[in-house]
């Protein structure tokens, strides 16, 4: 179960293999086994996957079919780093904008 959902993940994220292998300091034999389900990660490799890919480990392991990251990685995934930043800063605006709004009202007495 794990082999064929990293594989997935690692795919919607754009990764190689050899880039998710670099990325853990181990070897691309060994990610390739994982995926291949020869193998399973170690604790520590599982969780610095979770956070890379923003994966909850109840799904990667097959113990949930729910993904609640994918429709954002695959939003992500179709813009550029800039659209990316972009995003991120109108985010921020926002946010921003709902906190002036929020002293801008004046008290209730």
């Amino acid at each position: 179960m794990i082999g064929e959902r990293l594989a997935e993940i690692r795919k919607d994220c754009g990764e190689t293999q050899s880039e998710l292998a670099e990325f853990l300091c181990v070897s691309l034999s060994t990610v390739r086994s994982w995926e291949q389900d020869k193998s399973s990660p170690s604790h520590e490799a599982l969780i610095s996957i979770c956070m890379r890919y923003h994966v909850s480990s109840d799904y990667l392991l097959g113990l949930s079919d729910v993904d609640p990251a994918f429709i954002s990685r695959q939003r992500s995934s179709r813009l550029s780093k800039d659209d990316l930043k972009e995003l991120q800063d109108f985010c921020a605006f926002l946010l921003w904008r709902k906190a002036q709004r929020k002293t801008d009202r004046p008290e209730k007495a």
